[in-house]
């Protein structure tokens, strides 16, 4: 492989294939055969079913997970190789489902700080970073808050802090919001945002959740281990039937739109992957004469 390939993607999957034997000693593949390339500052979702390989494949990502078969690459570096172990998990972070597993401090401040001691970073640009990621994911007036004390969506922008404040060129959420109620899941998607808008981190978002998946630049689906979907939020929820048979749905807002179509021959474009677009079609469509 060209050693370009490397220089535009933070990840490359080249015919990942993951093997795993469970407590009976019974072999399962996880991950069969995937190509997936996530170019740098992209905000990319992975969705799939229970069981479709997507946590699997977030795990690769930062090499906490090894290919059976196939390889991986992260910010040019193959993660079958030791030697690159810290270089890779510096390069890109992970942040999982629960947040309270990542929390080790008694205070916000000191647990955004962990990493960073011991790394041997210096205690004035520790103070920095802590500061920066702090204000960055709307936390600073929390710095000293006990975290167990805090709502689920306020650990989760604790953990991402502690993540961001060791400068990752990359951060995987495996399923961030799914212990949230809505509006930690709101937060948690605008600090999203706020990462990859401003400081232009690449984004890999983990989730069910179709209303953050529209959110992302590109969605990439899997299913029993196989890449089976993958292109823009546009392109992929209008296939209203395929995502069915994948066990997924489409956005309220894609179904309203098809459904006005297969009832009343409405003629709707269906892409309209939030409740502002939807309602401006509906609008259109009742002005020109529905009505």
């Amino acid at each position: 492989m060209e050693s370009s390939d490397f220089m535009s993607f933070m990840i490359q999957a080249d015919g990942l294939t993951y093997r795993y034997t469970d407590f009976s000693h019974a072999t399962h593949l996880a991950l069969d055969g995937v190509n997936l390339h996530i170019p740098y500052g992209q905000f990319a979702a992975v969705l799939g079913r229970n069981g479709s390989g997507k946590s699997t494949f977030a795990r690769h990502c930062n090499a906490i997970a090894l290919p059976s078969g196939g390889k991986v690459w992260v910010d040019g570096m193959d993660t079958m190789d030791e030697d690159k172990l810290w270089d890779i998990r510096s390069a890109c972070s992970m942040v999982f489902q629960n947040p309270d597993n990542q929390i080790v401090a008694t205070v916000v401040e000191e647990d955004v700080a962990f990493g960073l001691e011991n790394m041997g970073i210096a205690p004035r640009e520790i103070r920095r970073r802590v500061d920066a990621a702090l204000k960055l994911v709307g936390m600073y007036e929390y710095r000293m808050h006990a975290p167990h004390l805090l709502s689920g969506g306020q650990k989760q922008r604790i953990a991402i802090a502690g993540v961001l404040a060791m400068e990752p060129k990359c951060i995987v959420l495996d399923e961030p919001t799914a212990m949230l109620d809505p509006q930690g899941r709101a937060d948690v998607m605008r600090v999203l945002h706020t990462l990859h808008e401003e400081k232009h981190i690449t984004i890999v978002l983990i989730t069910h959740h179709m209303d953050e998946a529209v959110q992302a630049e590109r969605v990439a689906v899997l299913e029993n281990g196989h890449l089976v979907l993958d292109g823009p939020p546009r392109e992929i929820f209008v296939q209203t039937k395929k995502l069915h048979s994948l066990g997924l749905a489409a956005p309220q807002s894609v179904q309203l739109l098809e459904s006005l179509n297969d009832n009343l021959h409405a003629g709707l474009e269906t892409d309209a992957l939030t409740v502002e677009e939807c309602a401006d079609r509906l609008e259109a469509w009742l002005k020109g004469g529905y009505l």
